[in-house]
């Protein structure tokens, strides 16, 4: 059976179905994923084999992932899809990466018949909701594209969008955070969940300034201020957290928006205060960038 490398971390205890291996674009300046991975769809025959093998190595699970980044652009998706509902009865949420550029141009029909045959969330890299920044990794989208893309997923599936927080580096940390979330205010994705960025791909070095731990929490405030519609905002990841050479002292916010959000900012005006206290002491803080550089950290 051929394992997708990657799924996100709400999908820890689902069954993995690789459809599509690598990643159609593989341009994102910020991303390593699949950059050593020739992009490729699998043949349907693999896959349906893989579905029949399901019991050989998960144990049971009411969700199943679909990979690689962009499995929707298979020409077979729809009946592989319907395959795993029918071969998997007990499955009740199946997911799948998307790229945005794709379901900006996918016909909804095929959306439509998606959904009928089983399809359930949609897990979409936005990145960014500021042009400029989108433009400098070389996303290959625009913010219009994410608007567009994100609302006609929203018919259909429940909808995840990742945020990098960071992206626009020290120059451009709050215009990314105010057009990030003028985006996500016009979509109104089902979740938001927000990664750090953090330097796995050489290409990316140097493009940006990286924010300190001060100015990474500065920036999530500030993206968490303008977010004025009802959604699930997580920083479900490592690379979000803050340390010290003692270990982690913030692992990030959680809650459903608006009913959370004053808590989730009370979190992180605490933290900001620890970390100047922190820095006022001498105890050096560390972001994930430091932590991966020197090894403490895989992503």
């Amino acid at each position: 059976m051929d394992f997708p490398p990657f799924r996100p971390p709400s999908e820890a205890y689902s069954y993995l179905i690789r459809v599509v291996r690598g990643c159609n674009w593989n341009k994102c300046l910020f991303c390593s994923m699949y950059k050593s991975i020739r992009f490729e769809q699998r043949s349907k025959e693999e896959i349906l084999k893989d579905i029949d093998d399901i019991p050989k190595y998960f144990p049971r699970s009411k969700s199943a992932f679909l990979g690689d980044s962009n499995p929707l652009i298979h020409k077979d998706i729809v009946e592989i899809v319907r395959y795993l509902k029918a071969k998997r009865p007990e499955v009740e949420r199946i997911t799948a990466y998307a790229r945005i550029k794709t379901i900006a141009n996918i016909p909804e029909e095929k959306l439509e018949s998606l959904k009928s045959a089983g399809l359930t969330r949609l897990h979409m890299g936005l990145e960014s909701g500021d042009d400029e920044v989108l433009k400098i990794v070389q996303k290959g989208i625009t913010s219009e594209d994410a608007i567009k893309a994100g609302k006609r997923a929203g018919k259909y599936f429940e909808m995840t969008y990742y945020v990098i927080t960071g992206l626009g580096g020290v120059e451009r940390s709050e215009r990314h955070a105010i057009n990030t979330a003028r985006v996500i205010n016009e979509v109104k994705p089902t979740f938001v969940r927000v990664r750090n960025l953090t330097i796995t791909n050489p290409e990316m070095e140097g493009v940006v300034k990286l924010l300190s731990a001060e100015e990474q929490l500065e920036e999530l405030r500030k993206l968490i201020e303008g977010i004025k519609v009802e959604t699930y905002f997580t920083t479900d990841h490592v690379s979000n957290y803050l340390f010290t050479k003692r270990g982690a002292f913030f692992t990030g916010v959680h809650g459903r928006i608006p009913e959370e959000k004053d808590e989730m900012l009370r979190i992180i005006e605490d933290t900001l205060e620890t970390v100047r206290a922190l820095k006022k002491s001498g105890v050096e803080v560390l972001t994930s960038n430091d932590m991966f550089r020197l090894g403490l950290i895989t992503l």
